[in-house]
């Protein structure tokens, strides 16, 4: 079972200029391990899970991109860190940009994991399926009334308590390796371990995050910025397409440096050499 909350919790690794990892929904600040293993050398990565959706508590304002990055703010304050690198994927990857684009000077490098080049879809049913269909309704409820809606909502989206007991991990990390394409390695084994169960927090920063134009978010960003992005190729080919008509609108200059990864949304399982990548981004001038 979790432990019992505290304000944040995020385990550190490695030595040198600090690097924040921020997790995916679902995943614990762990789902960033191979990242942080790569890294450890030159950097110290503080896998910080997220509020609401982990062993840490939530946000308990409406969820804007500012309360977004007052929280990052404050877990960085209360580990006396002024400057870091930023590594968000998905969910993650929208409070690294919040923080970057409200913090602009606390960012030294911004990395996005299949994060900020396309628009959140209105209609989530990757996510959440026939339900999704509901979510443009319950959004705009959870604007109107806040906490009182998202009290009722949340035995929707959580579901019933989780017991690690009966629980086949081998047949659970097997699935999930096939629906997207991926080997079946050690790290996301311990990543799929123990799932960041869903609270009111949790549903209060989900749908914060539905209600953030993602692309607009992207566009105010001044740090330095990788985005490795998901091509879907031989994954998702509806979603393929969905990908392709919004990669065109970014360049490949400036501030903003694209790397594609053939495969799924979970582009650091998907791709090796992509670490590689990263360790050489952040390392660079």
């Amino acid at each position: 079972m979790l432990e019992e909350k505290t304000f944040y919790y995020s385990e550190k690794q490695g030595r040198g200029f600090p690097v924040l990892f921020l997790p995916a929904a679902g995943f614990l600040g762990n789902e960033g391990q191979n990242i942080a293993d790569v890294i450890l050398d030159d950097f110290q990565t503080h896998l910080l899970d997220l509020p609401g959706m982990g062993r840490g508590q939530g946000i308990k304002k409406r969820c804007t991109t500012k309360e977004m990055a007052e929280w990052v703010k404050g877990y960085l304050d209360q580990e006396g860190i002024d400057q870091v690198h930023v590594i968000g994927h998905s969910l993650g990857g929208a409070l690294g940009m919040a923080f970057a684009a409200h913090y602009p000077k606390r960012v030294s490098k911004l990395v996005l994991l299949d994060q900020g080049h396309k628009p959140f879809p209105r209609i989530p049913k990757n996510e959440f399926g026939p339900f999704a269909y509901a979510f443009p309704v319950l959004s705009g409820a959870v604007r109107l009334f806040g906490r009182p809606i998202l009290q009722k909502l949340e035995p929707l989206f959580a579901g019933s308590p989780t017991n690690y007991e009966d629980r086949d991990i081998d047949q659970e990390v097997h699935d999930f390796c096939e629906q997207f394409n991926l080997e079946n390695t050690a790290y996301i084994r311990k990543a799929k371990e123990i799932p960041a169960e869903f609270s009111v927090d949790g549903l209060n920063l989900m749908f914060g995050y539905y209600q953030t134009n993602l692309p607009k978010l992207l566009k105010r960003i001044e740090s330095k910025t990788f985005l490795a992005y998901a091509t879907f190729k031989e994954v998702d080919e509806k979603e393929q397409r969905y990908t392709q008509k919004y990669i065109k609108s970014w360049s490949n200059g400036g501030e903003l440096s694209l790397r594609s990864v053939n495969g799924g949304h979970y582009v650091h399982w998907a791709d090796e050499g992509l670490l590689t990548d990263i360790h050489d981004f952040l390392k660079g001038t």
